[in-house]
């Protein structure tokens, strides 16, 4: 029996035994007993609970369909909030975002951009009766983009320093090797399972024009209003993503 193999029994004898509770019908010594060793098996083999635990968690994919003109300001949000919730993630086509990795942060994620794409929906709808887009002197899908590429903008940096937040919020909880572990288990899950999918990806480069900077600024400042911290208990129930106009 290889290594990787004898680990996996090991864990799997850990979840089994750790579920050996009074609650489950066990006698307070039994339970007492299967703490005992699941506390050795860990010893042993320098595992914590956590990465055991994180094993068991399941991998999803989804399939999120964003059309219309929503997806100017989307695309350059997703990469951002795929390094927030630490998924793997592509586009498909002309219309889907793909995501990848544990299940909830999948939801948080698919939550995220329902989020993103009804701010900008509600937004953009309040520039455009505005006097500033009135008095345009650009051409009207011009002056729109620059307003979305703001927008998109100002959200990914938000995100961006939300992800370092966390990062650094979770290095100060978990001082020490442990909480670098399990973030090194979680990424080879996710590495491990995402190759089990056979998916080849590629990297495309593209870059934007902005033609309008003052539409760009009230773009990055609609940015700064959306609300982007799940409500407590919330799920990825965020509704689904505006159409966009076209």
């Amino acid at each position: 029996m290889d290594q990787t193999s004898e680990l996996a029994k090991v864990k799997a004898r850990i979840r089994a035994l750790a579920a050996k509770t009074v609650d489950r019908g066990c006698s307070e010594a039994e339970a007492m007993a299967a703490a005992a060793k699941v506390g050795e098996l860990l010893a042993v083999y320098g595992l914590t609970m956590g990465e055991v635990e994180l094993r068991e968690e399941a991998c999803v994919q989804r399939r999120i369909p964003v059309l219309g003109t929503a997806r100017q300001a989307l695309r350059w949000v997703f990469p951002a909030v795929l390094r927030l919730c630490e998924c793997r993630g592509w586009t498909d086509g002309k219309q889907d975002f793909v995501l990848f990795g544990l299940e909830p942060d999948v939801q948080m994620a698919e939550y995220l951009l329902a989020v993103v794409g009804r701010a900008l929906e509600t937004e953009e709808a309040r520039y455009r009766a505005g006097q500033d887009y009135a008095r345009r002197t650009q051409p009207a899908q011009a002056v729109l983009r620059s307003f979305r590429y703001g927008f998109a903008d100002r959200v990914g940096k938000r995100l961006d320093e939300m992800a370092r937040e966390r990062a650094a919020s979770e290095a100060g909880q978990q001082a020490g090797s442990t909480g670098t572990a399990l973030v090194l288990v979680k990424q080879q899950i996710i590495g491990e399972k995402f190759r089990a999918l056979g998916v080849n990806l590629r990297n495309v480069y593209s870059s934007v024009t902005v033609r309008d900077r003052g539409a760009f600024g009230h773009g990055a400042a609609a940015g700064g209003r959306v609300g982007l911290n799940r409500p407590v208990g919330g799920g990825a129930g965020g509704g689904a993503l505006p159409r966009g106009r076209r």
